[in-house]
């Protein structure tokens, strides 16, 4: 019952019109670009001596991609194409404000001449001459022919119920025709009855074989896709990376001026030269962190003209340790490792601090243990801390924000490992191995490592 409310639902289906109404436009459209096109280059190469056939040549290869983007907007809103939009034309006969050249307008001319949107364009101009007279066709046997079948249907009942008047009997043998068609017309009603959605189907199908063609023709080529999507992926991680060192950088910082100010507050009375070296200290890194902000948000604007300072690496991780306990923190720290490549120094730098300011935020007045050294062919990363112990404050807990999956994916990304886990005593603890060459390799690391290891080996 369903394949025939299907079948028989594509007469009176508003799809099917659309699609009707768009092949019965494919005639005359077809006609006119074919026209349009064919004559505008037949007078420009033949006027091309005198330059005004150059002109004409530039205009009408010019208005191929408005003519395409009207076809583009007729297929996808009566066959559902579903046609991407094509990039902008990415030349200009001249800067703005700029007068125009000579060299400027060769370099247009060039750029037209091998634009591939125009000349897909071209193409189809070419195919719908092609099929806009097999489409219109179709068309109207599709109009046609169901409203014939149920007239003649309708005539033959009603003469067989006497409300048509025949041939009369003075014409016995016109009148016995007309008898032989009305008896097998009402015999054959089911198969009139099927034979009215016939056409409807036909011109969908072939309104259907358009949709392949105009996205080839009418849409961006497979080049623009992957340059699109090229486009998205780099913006994608432009804001990824933003968001790391919105995270890392600004965060880090707004972390210490917290703990600076709570430990400043909470000496203020007793040592107020602590309190207002604290001060001091917040506002240095407020205006760190102001200038980190406008570096970002240049880079994000694209007027970046300025030469960025390197990105730390192993040899600021002393700073580092200096800047958290000048916040207040207690830090024990252990720097063994001085030396790596670029890379593994600084995703090393970057793992220690977000470990040490998960700590601080955390676990305040806890006391962070740090230890950095190199082990086989790794840097080993540790990070611990003890169980916070200011008064109001949480105990240490795993983050449910973007820190320890920064670390990840940053130790990933080198092919490393990381591991971070709340400790026995309630502490906890941050464990990376970042390898020095391509991989970790199969060699005995030593505690603590042993448990990032088997994590490589499952």
């Amino acid at each position: 019952m369903k394949a025939l409310r299907t079948y028989f639902g594509a007469t009176w289906s508003a799809r099917t019109w659309r699609e009707v109404g768009y092949l019965l436009a494919g005639l005359p459209l077809g006609i006119v670009w074919f026209t349009y096109a064919i004559t505008m280059y037949a007078v420009g190469i033949a006027l091309a001596i005198v330059w005004v056939g150059v002109l004409l040549l530039a205009v009408v290869q010019f208005s191929l991609r408005p003519l395409g983007a009207v076809e583009r907007r007729l297929a996808n809103a009566a066959l559902d194409a579903g046609i991407e939009e094509v990039e902008p034309r990415g030349y200009r006969l001249h800067p703005r404000g700029e007068s125009l050249t000579l060299a400027g307008a060769g370099r247009w001319g060039h750029a037209l001449l091998h634009d591939g949107t125009s000349w897909r364009v071209l193409a189809w101009v070419f195919m719908r001459v092609i099929l806009g007279p097999v489409g219109f066709v179709l068309a109207i046997l599709t109009i046609v022919v169901p409203v014939s079948l149920v007239a003649a249907w309708l005539i033959a009942a009603g003469y067989a119920v006497g409300l048509v008047p025949g041939a009369g009997a003075d014409e016995p043998q016109a009148q016995a025709i007309v008898d032989t068609v009305t008896f097998w017309i009402l015999v054959g009603t089911p198969v009139v009855a099927f034979a009215v959605p016939m056409f409807a189907w036909i011109s969908h199908h072939f309104a259907c074989l358009h949709q392949p063609l105009a996205r080839w023709a009418l849409g961006p080529c497979a080049d623009e896709r992957v340059a699109r999507a090229t486009a998205r992926a780099e913006l994608a991680e432009t804001q990824v990376r933003i968001d790391q060192e919105l995270h890392d950088s600004i965060g880090h910082m707004i972390t210490m001026n917290i703990v600076q100010a709570g430990a400043g507050a909470h000496v203020f009375d007793t040592d107020p030269e602590f309190a207002r070296q604290a001060l001091r200290n917040i506002e240095e890194r407020g205006r760190a962190a102001m200038g980190e902000l406008d570096r970002i948000i240049a880079a994000l604007r694209g007027d970046e003209c300025e030469p960025r300072t390197p990105l730390p690496g192993l040899a600021q991780l002393p700073e580092l340790v200096a800047a958290a306990r000048a916040a207040g923190l207690s830090v024990e720290a252990v720097l063994e490792a001085r030396d790596a490549p670029r890379p593994v120094s600084r995703t090393a730098y970057a793992i220690v601090r977000e470990a040490v300011t998960n700590a601080a935020k955390h676990a305040p007045g806890a006391e962070i243990s740090l230890l950095v050294t190199e082990t086989a062919d790794a840097v080993g990363i540790r990070v611990t801390n003890a169980p916070g112990h200011r008064a109001g404050q949480a105990p240490a807990r795993a983050s449910a924000g973007r820190g320890l999956a920064g670390i990840r994916d940053r130790a990933v990304l080198l092919g490393g490992v990381s591991r971070a886990a709340s400790t026995s005593d309630g502490g906890f603890e941050v464990l990376a191995l970042l390898p020095l060459g391509t991989a970790l390799a199969d060699a005995a690391y030593g505690a603590p490592w042993d448990v990032l290891k088997e994590k490589v080996d499952a």
